[in-house]
């Protein structure tokens, strides 16, 4: 079995992690860029930015693990000052192909501030047509889904090239319907094994990648094996397991 956890913050987790994770099988990871502040401004994000391109790749790299890197202003993140800035080198970034998506971007809350933010990173990715992973919010996450797919829409975004992550499984018909990728998050608080198998048997493995938010949050190296096995001794086939876990992300970001 393969596998490619398509939402990490490994950065912020230690070399025993890394080492489970190879040795189960992973063999590529994105990076996702979060910070668990507020930054003060610019400085903080660039040197996240470099932190995640120059150093967790080879990091990774060392322990067989391939990456895809994703720069963004995740919600929960956005800096105290200099927020153009942050913009402007994002755009340096893509520009010198030092990154292969947006993202976590989103909302949290859905203030003002974070809408403003949002859309000027998406219309940077539709200048530069890279894959987008958005965030969507532990709380009142139905509703913060509707105004995320109402400005995903009203910015013309190509919604087979958007990844909605940390869905819920009565959130999937909806994100199914409008065309992007549902993302699903194994983790204490959001979903388990079971609800994997749940949502796959009713929807088949289309559309879908499965992920585990490894980060300072309490999270499983080894959700995404985890599950796997799980899946099968429930009787689904290899060839679905491999799509959620492995094929259907390496399609959108081949690593």
């Amino acid at each position: 079995m393969r596998f490619i956890d398509s939402h990490t913050h490994t950065y912020l987790r230690g070399p025993e992690d890394l080492e489970l994770m190879a040795i189960s099988g992973i063999e590529g990871v994105i990076l996702c860029s979060f910070l668990p502040f507020q930054p003060h401004g610019f400085s903080t994000m660039y040197d996240l930015f470099r932190w995640l391109i120059e150093n967790e790749t080879y990091r990774l790299y060392k322990y067989g693990i391939h990456s895809r890197v994703a720069i963004g202003i995740h919600p929960k993140a956005i800096p105290e000052s200099e927020v153009k800035m942050v913009l402007d080198h994002i755009l340096t970034l893509f520009d010198n192909e030092k990154a292969s998506a947006l993202g976590e971007v989103g909302l949290e809350t859905g203030s003002k501030e974070e809408e403003d933010v949002f859309i000027q990173q998406l219309r940077i990715a539709n200048e530069y047509l890279v894959p987008i992973i958005v965030h969507t919010p532990r709380q009142n996450k139905q509703k913060i889904l509707e105004k995320i797919i109402s400005i995903l829409d009203s910015e013309n975004v190509d919604f087979s090239r958007v990844i909605i992550d940390h869905l819920t499984p009565d959130l999937i018909e909806k994100v199914k319907s409008i065309g992007a990728i549902v993302g699903l998050t194994v983790q204490p608080g959001k979903l388990t094994p079971k609800d994997i198998y749940d949502v796959i048997t009713k929807y088949g493995p289309e559309g879908i990648v499965i992920d585990s938010d490894i980060g300072v949050n309490p999270s499983d190296p080894l959700a995404l094996p985890r599950t796997a096995h799980y899946l099968s001794k429930e009787g689904v086939s290899g060839g679905d397991i491999q799509k959620i876990m492995y094929s259907n992300i390496r399609s959108l970001l081949p690593i």
